[in-house]
């Protein structure tokens, strides 16, 4: 090596030193800002009293409801109800005209007069050859004879008394009435109108009590029974609630639809409930003396999870949570190990993370509040 290149290699030494150097300088990064603290409004975790409750629809009926119809021939000369009003048991709705039926009571009472008249006679007739046979003045065929036409004239008075009581049991016919206490239907005779056995004459309705029947999911099972309550709605009294008991439960499962019919009677002492009208059946299956509940706007849902936060020193957490009940105000949590008076976010939920700093802030003053 020359002495003219010897210089280069402190040069070339110098100027690597001076190149590590720079980029490490470059490479050095200043540390990040911490986020900003997210403003939040907090509502607090509570305990109240909280019912499960079912609801079912179904259709009110009528426990009695029927057709009468005519069991007895013959023209209408009275109509003694008004469509639409009360009936009492028992009382006359429809007469028809009975003057042949009693004709034939009056023509049969006279024939079973007349056997009785000719039995007392052949028993009398009996009585006197009875003395005669025993001397054999008459013969053993004729007195034979005598005694098989007195059985003749009793079986004819047993025939003739029979034929009365049908006769009888015609001219009830003729009086139709209310079989049980209810409202009379809509009326279609007229005086004069001729009915054939069968034919409709008036249809009657209890109305107080209603019943109303509805299919219960099979899980439900253990949670109904006879008398217990449940309340109706229908759509003409949207304002009001009625009540009735549980009349029946179904001992099986039906294995199609995987349910079980429930009954219940409904108490409709002022008739305005009617039969047909659809109604919507609720029946509390479970209650929770002191339930876990928070604020509905707590809550977030999503495809994955339900979840909510909670606020300590200012650091939310997440908590993932099990909806029971809920309202348009509060929800019940189920199974949680969240205390009453624990802190929950309401707003600024969606902008905290588990962990992350939050800052409260005050709700804001309702409008029109004085400062």
């Amino acid at each position: 090596m020359s002495a003219t290149e010897r210089p280069l290699f402190p040069l070339l030494a110098l100027l690597l030193v001076l190149l590590l150097s720079g980029c490490g300088e470059k490479e050095s990064v200043a540390p990040r800002p911490e986020p900003p603290a997210v403003p939040v409004l907090l509502g607090e975790v509570s305990t109240r009293r909280v019912e499960l409750v079912l609801e079912q629809v179904g259709t009110l009926t009528a426990l009695h409801d029927v057709t009468l119809r005519s069991e007895s021939e013959g023209r209408v000369v009275e109509i003694a109800f008004r469509e639409g009003q009360p009936v009492r048991k028992g009382e006359v709705l429809v007469r028809l005209d009975a003057a042949r039926v009693r004709a034939n009571i009056v023509n049969l009472e006279a024939q079973i007069s007349e056997l009785h008249a000719r039995l007392e006679n052949k028993l009398r007739t009996l009585e006197r050859n009875r003395p005669l046979l025993e001397k054999k003045l008459i013969s053993r065929l004729q007195f034979d004879n005598l005694e098989t036409e007195i059985a003749e004239v009793r079986a004819q008075i047993e025939q003739t008394r029979a034929n009365l009581v049908g006769e009888q049991v015609r001219l009830a016919d003729t009086v139709i009435r209310a079989p049980f206490a209810g409202v009379a239907g809509v009326r279609t005779l007229s005086p004069g109108d001729y009915l054939k056995v069968g034919d409709p004459v008036v249809t009657v309705v209890d109305l107080d009590p209603l019943e109303i029947s509805f299919q219960v999911p099979e899980k439900f099972k253990p949670k109904f029974s006879p008398g217990q309550i449940v309340n109706l709605q229908v759509a003409p009294y949207p304002e009001r609630t009625f009540t009735g008991l549980i009349s029946f439960v179904a001992p099986r499962v039906d294995e199609a639809t995987r349910t079980f019919q429930v009954k219940a009677q409904v108490k409709n002492s002022e008739h305005l409930l009617s039969p047909g009208l659809f109604a919507r059946a609720s029946v509390v299956t479970d209650v929770f003396a002191a339930a876990i509940t928070v604020p509905w706007e707590s809550i977030i849902q999503t495809e994955q999870e339900t979840y909510l936060y909670t606020v300590q020193d200012n650091i939310a957490r997440k908590v993932p949570v099990r909806l029971g009940r809920i309202t348009p105000q509060w929800v019940q949590l189920l199974d949680s190990e969240l205390t009453p008076g624990s802190a929950v976010i309401l707003e600024g939920k969606f902008a905290s993370r588990d962990g992350g700093r939050v800052a409260p802030k005050a709700p804001a003053a309702p409008a029109g509040a004085k400062e």
